[in-house]
């Protein structure tokens, strides 16, 4: 199969040879291959090769009609497509481009090239080699022999159990003004391990006004965390679907959220004494969020108890922690929990905010992820709301659940803990 690179440079801002971007890549293969590289024009999908071959694109202009029925015909088995894109093209157009690529043997979300220089051309490269070393058979060196012990297990939690979880979980919905949502949970190294739970847990629901989002980490020392978590992000989301008035107000926002907390603390304390087990033993964090679209930017209401983090960017890129993790106030090394307190001691913790512009997207996710998002003002944009771009939200809605799951569960030194990822985004 012949490998192609075609470069559309209509929309660079400068000169752009095909060539030097071919020397680009090449550093970054296993070994020297032969690719064919060549400029292409708007109708650059008539000049998709008939012979076999694997076909990388970096579109840079607006796509021309006509362009979904002659990639459509061209796609197959012995005909592989990998786009790279800038901000040029309409958003619809890659949703389309992902969803008719998304069922090669090796799919890959387009790839979005978010600097129009030669570090963005290098991003673009790097991620051209990864799929190529992939798809085509290098013949690497032999590695030097290394015995090492085997550390990490993978062992089933109890099916049997009464208060069973999945592993994984995810949902996704349609949500209300041209928004979607998408969630997912992933149990952890530590837990895999051990053959225990996951802990966390995340609910999404949506009225006729409003887009809901709840996320909750339960307490790692908490007999029945995964019930206090659970229970916590069910019970929130009805009770701020109930909150909402046939026409809503903004201070409904507000008054939502703290009937969400209160319905979460309350459900904790009933399960408790119906099943005579220590409150503590349902320890919990609590993220929540309601998301009201207006015809100018948007109402925020959010409230956040315990560790992970909540956080937004606006569709030129600018990004706010909408909400701080916070810790015990006589022991920084233990986070709050939901029930840590008296419930008004949380009233205070609700906020609204009013945005002027809207939000591409908002996230809720508990430590185990934002942990490995530290610094923020370094990893924050490229580590999540670009990567969420790139390999999730290009995808249809339905399809962003399993891409989601991929994204978060990742192996890296040092990470062990369960992650738990909702995500609100314009569609």
């Amino acid at each position: 199969m012949r490998v192609y690179l075609l470069v559309d440079p209509r929309g660079w801002p400068a000169p752009l040879d095909p060539e030097f971007v071919n020397a680009i890549l090449q550093p970054r293969l296993p070994a020297p291959l032969d690719v064919i590289a060549e400029e292409v024009g708007e109708a650059w999908f008539g000049a998709l090769p008939r012979e076999e071959a694997q076909v990388f694109i970096l579109l840079t202009g607006a796509l021309l009609p006509g362009w979904q029925q002659a990639v459509g015909s061209w796609l197959g088995p012995s005909h592989l497509l990998y786009v790279m894109y800038t901000d040029h093209l309409d958003p619809g157009d890659i949703r389309l481009l992902a969803q008719m690529t998304a069922m090669q043997p090796f799919p890959r979300a387009p790839f979005r090239v978010a600097q129009q220089n030669a570090a963005g051309l290098e991003s673009a490269m790097h991620w051209m080699a990864g799929i190529l070393q992939k798809t085509l058979a290098f013949a690497p060196s032999a590695p030097p022999v290394r015995t090492a012990p085997a550390r990490w297990r993978h062992l089933p939690s109890n099916r049997q159990d009464a208060y069973y979880y999945p592993e994984q979980y995810s949902a996704s919905l349609e949500g209300v003004a041209g928004y979607r949502m998408v969630a997912a949970s992933h149990r952890g190294k530590t837990h895999a391990h051990q053959g225990t739970f996951r802990e966390d847990a995340v609910a999404i629901g949506t009225t006729s006004h409003w887009n809901l989002m709840a996320v909750a980490d339960g307490a790692g020392t908490a007999e029945l965390a995964r019930v206090g978590s659970n229970t916590a992000v069910i019970r929130a989301i009805e009770a701020m679907k109930e909150a909402m008035p046939p026409v809503p107000a903004s201070e409904d926002v507000g008054r939502a959220i703290w009937a969400g907390l209160k319905s979460a603390y309350q459900a904790l304390k009933a399960f408790a004494a119906e099943n005579n087990v220590a409150v503590a033993d349902l320890s919990t964090t609590l993220q929540l969020l309601v998301h009201w679209p207006q015809p100018q930017g948007c109402l925020l209401g959010v409230a956040h108890i315990g560790d992970g983090i909540v956080a937004a960017e606006t569709l030129d890129g600018q990004y706010y922690l909408l909400t701080d993790p916070d810790t015990d106030p006589d022991d920084s090394s233990r986070t709050l929990f939901l029930t840590s307190g008296p419930l008004k001691q949380w009233m205070e913790r609700t906020k609204v905010y009013q945005f002027d512009e809207p939000l591409d997207i908002v996230a809720l996710m508990t430590d185990g992820l934002s942990g490995d998002l530290e610094p923020y003002t370094e990893l924050l944009h490229t580590n999540l709301f670009e990567a969420l771009r790139n390999r999730v939200l290009c995808y249809p809605l339905r399809q962003q659940e399993q891409a989601l799951l991929s994204m978060i569960s990742y192996d890296r030194r040092g990470s062990f803990d369960d992650r738990t990822l909702a995500v609100l985004s314009m569609a």
